[in-house]
């Protein structure tokens, strides 16, 4: 089931008010992962819901997606009943799995997995509960 798109930004307070513009309001506290290197903040408007993402102090982990200007989309999000299927699905699809299945902060320790694809978007995969 789709979850969010991950919005890479390097002012999380700039994006929030933009998506605030458009009618997005803030969902739940911002949450902050060092194992991942981001901290974020969930939004929910008339559209998708939307997580914005910033680099911790001192780490690069969005730098590929901002180094062209100031916030991108970053991944879409779905949430999966099984994680090696997924992963097996995407290997299959020629996917490079760039995050292996950790838990993440910002879903209560599920785990989340990332995979590139040569002529698509990432995708985050999100461990459903």
């Amino acid at each position: 089931d789709f979850h969010h798109l991950g919005y890479a930004c390097k002012d999380l307070d700039a994006a929030q008010r933009f998506f605030a513009a458009i009618g997005y309001v803030l969902e739940g506290a911002e949450f902050e992962d060092p194992t991942q290197g981001i901290r974020g903040r969930f939004l929910n408007g008339a559209g998708p819901r939307i997580e914005l993402l910033q680099d911790l102090p001192g780490r690069d982990t969005l730098r590929p997606w901002l180094d062209g200007g100031g916030s991108r989309l970053y991944h879409l999000a779905y949430e999966v009943p099984d994680m090696d299927a997924a992963l097996a699905w995407s290997r299959a699809q020629r996917g490079l799995v760039t995050v292996q299945p950790v838990a993440a902060v910002a879903f209560g320790g599920r785990r989340i997995a990332f995979v590139m694809f040569r002529h698509g978007p990432m995708l985050e995969f999100i461990e459903r509960g």
